[in-house]
């Protein structure tokens, strides 16, 4: 069997914990954008000690690949087959960035086939992936966010730039645009429903772009060290090419280089502002009940000083390249020692109990 193999095939340890067995989800069922994002990410994982990691990809044509690293995947298979092959996992670790990797397929491992995944459960991720969902669920716990509309075809808006306009369940700034006058209201509500049958249409807020970061550490929240994103007056907002870079056929290729709105970390924020950012990210992970970690986006107004949270991201692939990641490693932490205390955590939880189905699976393979 697969598992027989990989367990063969670990080297001799003579630290006292066992073997952690990791699945790593990646892939992307809804287009290939979103399945070469999802990889690129999955790529850069670190492999901490103590670690045995397995891969399982999904495709774009719901067809799946099982293997020890990502360039010696299986040939493809049915989602059913591919449960059944499945070797013995502790933990999955999702890379998965679109709307179903973010909330159904962690349902998928941790609710039905009972093991545990790191991050926050289903529920928590369907909600924070809906940006006007969570500006409600925050804002009923005390955090800022700035005046918005929902808006679905034929609606009548009622907002006045300036204002961006974004889909409700997209992600690294797709269909978004800032909205300075009326003549380019209509060209940004076309791009918008291009990719979402739901738009929100927030006011702009001028001044800093913050990400912060919540990681549960020791039973505690803590937040590392923030990042800045240097928006300037010719580029106020970050926009996909400050995110990624895309080939031709306009899926990702990496993260660029040399991007318009350059980040820094840490950002330079003062006692003040810092507590601010740090209360409402904290309040904001309750609120949306999060789990493990968090991030999230902050416009810090110009003239107030005010943060105002945008949205929340409840990913981390525990690469170098993730943001969390960054954060981490601007503190001077291992990130390999905070993955591996958030993993083994995680195997730790107590698995569901709709969970015999992935034993009755395994059994039935004898």
């Amino acid at each position: 069997m697969i598992s027989e193999k990989i367990r063969q095939a670990q080297p001799s340890s003579s630290a006292t914990m066992p073997i952690l067995r990791v699945l790593h989800l990646a892939g992307s069922r809804v287009s290939d954008f979103y399945y070469n994002l999802s990889i690129i990410y999955a790529k850069e994982v670190v492999q901490p000690v103590g670690v045995s990691s397995y891969y399982a990809a999904l495709h774009p044509d719901g067809f799946w690949q099982l293997g020890a690293s990502l360039d010696s995947l299986s040939p493809k298979m049915s989602l059913q087959e591919m449960i059944s092959r499945l070797p013995e996992i502790d933990v999955v670790v999702p890379h998965m960035f679109c709307f179903p990797g973010m909330t159904s397929f962690r349902a998928l491992f941790e609710d039905i086939l009972g093991i545990p995944v790191v991050g926050s459960p289903s529920h928590c991720t369907a909600l924070a992936t809906n940006k006007a969902h969570t500006r409600n669920i925050v804002s009923a716990s005390g955090v800022r966010v700035a005046k918005a509309q929902q808006l679905r075809r034929g609606d009548t808006l009622t907002m006045q730039p300036p204002f961006i306009v974004k889909p409700t369940s997209e992600d690294n700034s797709l269909g978004v645009t800032l909205v300075w006058d009326e003549s380019q209201i209509a060209g940004a509500l076309q791009a918008g429903f291009e990719l979402d049958e739901t738009l929100l249409v927030e006011d702009y807020i001028p001044g800093r772009e913050m990400r912060v970061g919540v990681v549960e550490r020791r039973g505690k929240l803590w937040v590392p060290p923030m990042i800045e994103y240097l928006v300037t007056k010719e580029h106020p907002i970050r926009t996909v090419d400050d995110k990624l870079e895309l080939k031709s056929d306009g899926t990702p290729r990496k993260q660029p280089e040399k991007p318009a709105v350059k980040p820094i970390c840490p950002a330079n924020v003062t006692p003040e502002l810092f507590e601010k950012l740090v209360d409402a990210a904290k309040k904001a992970h309750v609120a949306l009940g999060c789990r493990d970690y968090s991030l999230y986006d902050f416009r810090v107004h110009a003239e107030t000083n005010e943060p105002y949270l945008l949205e929340a991201g409840l990913f981390w692939s525990f690469g170098k390249i993730g943001m969390i990641s960054r954060m981490l490693l601007a503190e001077g932490e291992s990130l390999e020692d905070v993955a591996l205390e958030l993993w083994r955590g995680a195997a730790e939880r107590t698995r569901v109990a709709c969970g015999s189905l992935f034993k009755y699976v395994k059994v039935s393979e004898k």
